[in-house]
């Protein structure tokens, strides 16, 4: 089965080096991962497919979620 386009390279590494920034670290990248979303074309056309649309939108509220827990350990 062919798997849609993303609209970016999702990351593949994140530096686990045991210090005090590693917990940040992790977030952050899985915040970079929720701006990788599915796209059914190549000209950046309106998502039509349900699937895909849902799939987008739980990226969207995660990132939502990870940015307060990002803020928090920042402040």
């Amino acid at each position: 089965m062919k798997l849609p386009r993303l609209t970016e390279n999702p990351i593949l590494h994140v530096d686990l080096t045991p210090d005090n920034n590693l917990a940040l670290r992790i977030l952050r990248v899985y915040r970079q991962q929720c701006d990788c979303n599915w796209a059914e074309d190549t000209d950046g056309g309106e998502v039509k497919n349900p699937l895909l649309k849902m799939m987008n939108e739980h990226n969207r509220q995660r990132a939502e979620i990870l940015d307060r827990a990002i803020a928090k350990l920042e402040g």
